[in-house]
């Protein structure tokens, strides 16, 4: 007996095949992407979560109150093409409120993969010039990262944000 149209035994029409095999397709790709998301957990979620956003409306205020208070003026620069695995040297440049060189202040440079907390990794930053603090640093991943700079001077804290992209060669 051939596979026809016109078969009155079920696995021998060629509608009931095509839909058990869409259903077989589906059912494989569902069980491909929950092991995939299963082993590969990036562990995004902060340890502290639910204090950070008790605290959030505050630890914004405070933020703005610290800004307004010292007027430092923060600036990250980074290269326009940042190459995955190529060291590359990440700039601060900082400038406190009459325009003078923020001098003394231990910098921190912070990088975060969104993606893959297992990649994040912490570097000092060290003086390159009056006001210009600098590190060099590369990136192990492909894609997008989150580099936030802690500017610490005595008590007062300040942290400048940057999003960067990183490329293949």
């Amino acid at each position: 007996m051939a596979i026809s149209q016109s078969s009155n035994h079920a696995f021998r029409n060629p509608w009931v095949l095509g839909m058990l095999g869409f259903i077989l397709v589906v059912v494989g790709i569902n069980i491909f992407f929950i092991t995939n998301a299963i082993s590969t957990n990036p562990g995004l979620v902060d340890k502290d979560y639910y204090e950070k956003g008790r605290h959030f409306e505050q630890s914004i205020q405070q933020r703005r109150e610290m800004v307004s208070r010292l007027g430092w003026d923060l600036r990250v620069q980074v290269p326009e093409e940042i190459v995955m695995n190529q060291r590359t040297t990440v700039y601060l440049n900082a400038v406190d409120r009459v325009g003078l060189p923020l001098e003394g202040a231990a910098v921190q440079l912070h990088a975060y993969r969104p993606s893959d907390a297992a990649a994040d990794f912490t570097v000092e930053m060290t003086p390159y010039a009056p006001g210009i603090y600098s590190a060099e640093v590369s990136f192990a991943l492909r894609g997008i990262w989150d580099l936030k700079v802690l500017v610490s001077q005595g008590e007062d804290q300040i942290e400048e944000s940057r999003r960067i992209s990183v490329q293949t060669n």
